[in-house]
């Protein structure tokens, strides 16, 4: 990670000079070892200088060495696991830490050395700020998979929106590519129809990805914790197909909104087109099914998931 200082919405950014490790990739595992040691060092400077109250770790490698260094000076440390599995990073931290906040309850008992909490996973004060785009179908699709995107949805999605825009000419398709597969699903959206093409919308990435999840009727995504946590709190559908490496975990993720039954899960081998057609269509053509699917995401959303974490802040600081 850069080392450069920034502010970024205000808040002021320190990067520190670490990399995440593959257990697989031995070369991976001794370039992390290597570098750890000078993290935790400027980790240790950074809050010498800085003098936090309490240290929030938001899991993943980058969080590692600064929690060590909280350790080191006794200050107290809150983890935050978003995952339905707690990862290797809050594994190994907990035993660091004064509370682990989760945004399963199904979590709680997999954290063993120190007091788990169920708080929801926080979101965005502007995707709590929006309400759904009232309406009782799923019209208008929001595909997206992630920031990078995801090629596995790029591929299902360009093999059928022909077919699919053409016998519901009331759908409406936002498809959110990802850097690397734009210039690609761009050609194949000149390629299509003018009527078609109008109602099909292909961007890289969506700085105001909120607005867009709330206006649509359906969002077909990966299923990691940040996503399922702003389309539930916003009562949106869910077609998931989860990332299927990282061990699975996305997986595990979906499999309680699945339960619940605000979202579709398809394992990423199985995402064909004719797969995301089916799934797709299958809502598009029973109302009260995608009705229930999105009182069940509804039902799942944690609006008040930042005050819960901000309430175990204060405890800490008291």
């Amino acid at each position: 990670m850069d080392q450069a200082m920034a502010d970024l919405s205000g808040v002021h950014h320190e990067g520190l000079a670490v990399t995440g490790m593959d257990s697989a990739n031995p070369w991976s595992v001794v370039r992390a070892l290597l570098q750890l040691p000078v993290a935790i060092l400027m980790a240790m400077l950074l809050l010498r200088r800085f003098s936090p109250d309490v240290v929030v770790g938001t899991a993943g490698y980058v969080c590692v060495p600064v929690v060590l260094a909280a350790w080191v000076f006794r200050k107290p440390i809150i983890l935050l696991e978003q995952n339905r599995h707690p990862g290797k990073a809050i594994r190994l931290l907990s035993r660091f830490a004064s509370v682990v906040a989760t945004s399963y309850e199904e979590t709680r008992n997999e954290i063993r050395r120190v007091r788990a909490v169920t708080t929801g996973n926080p979101v965005r004060a502007s995707i709590l700020a929006l309400k759904p785009a009232e309406g009782g179908s799923c019209t208008r699709i929001l595909v997206m998979g992630g920031s990078q995107g995801a090629h596995r949805l790029n591929v299902a999605l360009s093999g059928c929106i022909l077919d699919l825009l053409t016998h519901y000419p009331a759908v409406f398709v936002v498809h959110q590519t990802g850097a690397r597969d734009f210039a690609e699903m761009v050609g194949y959206q000149a390629s299509l129809p003018e009527e078609i093409r109008e109602r099909y919308t292909v961007k890289p990435f969506i700085q105001e990805i909120a607005e867009v999840i709330a206006a649509s009727g359906l969002v077909v995504m990966r299923a990691g914790g940040s996503s399922l946590a702003e389309c539930a709190v916003l009562g949106r559908p869910m077609i998931l197909v989860p990332y299927p490496h990282a061990s699975g975990h996305q997986v595990e993720n979906a499999l309680p909104y699945v339960h619940k039954g605000a979202a579709v899960m398809v394992l990423d081998a199985e995402c064909t087109p004719v797969r995301m057609y089916h799934e797709i269509t299958a809502l598009l053509e029973d109302r009260d099914r995608w009705a229930a699917m999105a009182a069940a995401s509804r039902a799942c959303g944690v609006r008040d998931a930042t005050t819960r974490v901000l309430s175990l802040i204060s405890e800490m600081v008291a």
